[in-house]
């Protein structure tokens, strides 16, 4: 009954009971689990998973500095937004976090703002979201029981659980990868 973990929180998904907590609403930095937030927005705000989503060399350069974990999608690839979604969520690639930002929002900054505006309309009290990826940013904080509001949320959504369930993802072939 020990958790290794400072912050935890055990919710039951059919009653939304939570069953154990431990700070659960002591502020942490969320890292990649702010890629929930984005997927799903991702997700909501786009029609057509099967359109085509072109990588812009723009997004690259500073992720490449702050050592973003990426997909392994490359500068110009032209890929199906299904294909980025998945790239989100299993390798966790900040890659294309931005590369969806850029095309729904038209920017990572304008996007941001629509992850809070979800954020408050979910009751995540204590949350405030600074970027798509969850690098770190001292004003880009959560709580582990906001993250479960988060989660629930998604997880009602039949894409989202299709793709954070899944355990591996090929990609369709691409102008970068036809194979």
């Amino acid at each position: 009954d020990h958790l290794n973990s400072p912050n935890a929180i055990l919710v039951d998904l059919n009653s939304e009971k939570v069953l154990v907590e431990q700070n659960s609403s002591e502020r942490i930095y969320p890292a990649s689990l702010t890629k929930i937030m984005t997927a799903i927005l991702a997700i909501e705000k786009t029609p057509d998973l099967d359109q085509t989503l072109t990588f812009s060399p723009d997004l690259f350069q500073d992720l490449y500095l702050q050592n973003a974990s990426m997909a392994g999608f490359q500068p110009g690839e032209e890929v199906k937004f299904k294909d980025a979604l998945y790239g989100i969520l299993l390798p966790s690639g900040a890659e294309c976090c931005l590369a969806f930002a850029d095309a729904i929002a038209g920017s990572e900054s304008a996007f941001v703002k629509m992850m809070n505006q979800k954020a408050a309309e979910l009751g995540m009290e204590n949350t405030h979201f600074r970027n798509t990826t969850g690098l770190h940013d001292e004003d880009h904080y959560s709580t582990v029981k906001d993250i479960s509001i988060l989660l629930q949320y998604a997880l009602k959504n039949e894409v989202f659980r299709t793709v954070f369930t899944s355990s591996r993802y090929s990609t369709t072939p691409s102008n970068a990868h036809p194979d």
